[in-house]
């Protein structure tokens, strides 16, 4: 009786042992397979796609820096009737952002894809534009606003009706306002010393400076290595209790970056011939 059993015990070892999980589905790449295994088992899936000698097709993201890296890229990888560039732009914010999908979904039937190759490049704005966009409405005293003008002389633009880079930078360091007392100030930039007096006649001079003076003109790149573009300030000026402040209020700057970043799409357009949508996916 013995005997019996372990020879039935055996044969179940033996049949336990003889198992082996079924596949089930093979991918036409044959690098993904899914297996039937025996109950109590947990099925697996293995995806061997790394064992291949290259992926089964282009996947990933890249960052391009430049505008005309983003291009190159485009026409190295782009897929007719597939790829595909979205823009997000809000001016106000001074956000721009292009996502290039290099495998879209097609527009025809059944022209699904995985839309995971994409390549992402966000303008940088120039350095002239981070100061003056930075200084925007923050006001500075006398001895602050001319080392300003000075260190960013070359911005400013010679246009008829508003003053040179040379008239504003002469208008920072000696000034003189109209106000209940008329406020006077010297400055010597080098050694940053400050002369103050207060005197009581009107000078015609100084109102006819101040209108000359209103606004000012800066020609300057909205993005880095990009086309100059003109924004016009206004500048203002306020003395409180025998205190002399700057500041100059950019106008619609909303409207340069839009501009500065129309041109960009239509180069983008030009050069790599993919369709280009306002959104993001």
């Amino acid at each position: 009786m013995d005997e019996i059993k372990n020879s039935e015990t055996q044969e179940i070892i033996n049949l336990a042992n003889a198992i082996r999980p079924a596949e089930l589905v093979t991918q036409s790449q044959g690098y993904i397979k899914r297996y039937a295994l025996p109950p109590g088992w947990s099925d697996k899936i293995y995806d061997e796609e790394s064992l291949l000698s290259a992926p089964a097709r282009k996947k990933g993201t890249v960052r391009l820096d430049e505008q005309d890296s983003f291009i190159a890229y485009i026409n190295r990888h782009k897929m007719t009737d597939l790829t595909t560039i979205y823009c997000q732009a809000d001016y106000r914010q001074s956000k721009v952002d292009f996502d290039c999908v290099i495998n879209d979904h097609q527009g025809a039937n059944d022209g699904q894809q995985w839309r995971d190759h994409r390549a992402l490049y966000t303008p940088v704005f120039s350095e002239e534009w981070k100061r003056w966009s930075g200084g925007n409405k923050q006001q500075h005293s006398q001895v602050e606003f001319a080392s300003f003008v000075e260190e960013n002389l070359a911005d400013i633009a010679s246009v008829e009706g508003m003053p040179s880079g040379k008239e504003l930078l002469e208008m920072a360091i000696s000034f003189e306002a109209n106000q209940d007392k008329r406020y006077k100030s010297s400055i010597r930039l080098q050694s940053g010393g400050v002369q103050l007096n207060f005197v009581e006649d009107d000078d015609a001079q100084t109102l006819q400076q101040m209108k000359l003076f209103e606004k000012i003109s800066i020609g300057i790149p909205v993005f880095w290595n990009g086309t100059a573009y003109r924004i016009d300030a206004r500048l203002r000026y306020r003395v409180t209790q025998g205190v002399l402040k700057f500041w100059y209020e950019l106008i619609r700057p909303d409207k340069v970056i839009e501009d500065a970043t129309k041109t960009m799409i239509e180069k983008i357009k030009s050069e790599t011939g993919v369709p280009l949508y306002f959104g993001k996916i």
